[in-house]
């Protein structure tokens, strides 16, 4: 068993986008392989920053980042093979080509990393269009589906190349409860181990505006205020 964190944070902050100002101080996280955790917090608490850092897309201020067993340097290079481990889901499906085809989208990670045609890279992918329920929509332009068909279509532009860890963005926001449903039943597969992961357990973050009861114990809650992240207990109990 993997005893080392995929993450560890120890007194890391987070700045603004705007400015030198502290958004977040001082934390302290660990984040075991499997684990799923809902980071919960206001409007503007700095839930999205969080996971921007985490993603390596905004750099962290003082403190220690590690991920994957290697310290991330503020400004320097990520770890080899960083960027394909770490899958990101935007709020409201955003970050979508609109010009481009549903499947292309999904698509695009894929031609890049493995230095394919789009055609090869969509056939490649296309087992995570039916595990979502997104091939009536793969010839579709992004920019004509509607807002919860394209936060799906992030998710599984996001899973293609089968990272290890998810971070979500508020995925279930402004959604009705049919899809609200579908998602929460997906993400569980994905913590306990989807087929097209070889049943790898996903480790999971997502942020939250309206956090939903818990199913099984999972997940595990950590909450923004006042510039702090408050994580309850011990930071390397399991899941």
């Amino acid at each position: 068993m993997n005893t080392i964190p995929v993450i560890q944070l120890d007194g890391v902050g987070i700045r603004r986008s705007d400015g030198d100002v502290p958004l977040i101080e001082d934390v302290d996280w660990t984040v075991m392989a499997g684990d799923w955790w809902e980071i919960t917090g206001a409007h503007g608490s700095g839930k999205s920053a969080l996971l921007l850092a985490l993603a390596g897309l905004v750099p962290t201020a003082g403190g220690t980042l590690t991920a994957f067993g290697e310290p991330v340097l503020s400004g320097a290079p990520k770890p080899p093979g960083w960027i394909p481990r770490v899958g990101l889901v935007f709020e409201g499906g955003g970050r979508l080509l609109r010009d481009l085809r549903v499947a292309e989208n999904i698509a695009l990670p894929t031609g890049y990393h493995h230095n394919c045609s789009l055609p090869e890279a969509v056939d490649r992918v296309w087992p995570w269009l039916e595990a979502l329920d997104l091939e009536r929509l793969a010839d579709a332009p992004a920019g004509r589906v509607g807002r919860a068909w394209a936060q799906r279509i992030a998710l599984a532009r996001a899973l293609s190349l089968g990272p290890e860890i998810l971070l979500l963005d508020n995925p279930t926001a402004g959604m009705d409860p049919a899809h609200t449903v579908w998602w929460q039943g997906f993400l569980l597969r994905l913590c306990q181990g989807h087929p097209l992961l070889q049943g790898r357990p996903m480790t999971l973050i997502e942020t939250t505006d309206n956090p939903r009861a818990a199913m099984n114990s999972l997940p595990r809650r950590a909450h923004l205020e006042n510039g702090r992240l408050i994580v309850p207990g011990p930071r390397t109990d399991p899941v």
